[in-house]
């Protein structure tokens, strides 16, 4: 009998790790093609003055502020600035190369809603970065 109950009390504590596992991969992943998307729409910010005014010498110029606003809209037409709680968005552009970093809370199903002192989540970060190159 005790370990008939100890066997069970393992293969509890088994599918709390596994769920709570699956539960970290999957958030990571989403995070992970939403940072690859933002990145994609940030290097298509190309700055048209500079390239009209200087020509192209193998990678479009990007505009830092036009690469910022590409970034935000994508996230927020997509639905992951909403679906994600505690989503940090962090944008870099040396001018032709975009890196996005994203940051989100992920309550873990089960550790959180059993344990009151597991605090709000465990942070998850993803990053992408993408260039404009010009191919002859």
């Amino acid at each position: 009998m005790l370990l008939v109950l100890g066997l069970v009390v393992l293969a509890g504590l088994f599918v709390v790790v596994v769920v709570d596992a699956s539960a970290l991969f999957l958030a990571r992943r989403d995070l992970l093609s939403a940072a690859d998307g933002a990145a994609l729409a940030g290097a298509q910010a190309v700055d048209e003055a500079a390239v009209y005014r200087d020509g192209v010498h193998g990678s479009l110029p990007l505009d830092p502020k036009r690469v910022q606003l590409a970034v935000d809209d994508y996230l927020s037409s997509s639905g992951v600035a909403e679906e994600v709680g505690g989503l940090q968005v962090q944008v870099a552009t040396d001018g032709t190369t975009v890196r996005v970093e994203l940051v989100a809370v992920v309550r873990l199903p089960v550790v959180n809603s059993v344990t009151p002192g597991a605090g709000d989540g465990v942070d998850v970060a993803a990053s992408a970065s993408a260039r404009s190159a010009v191919v002859p």
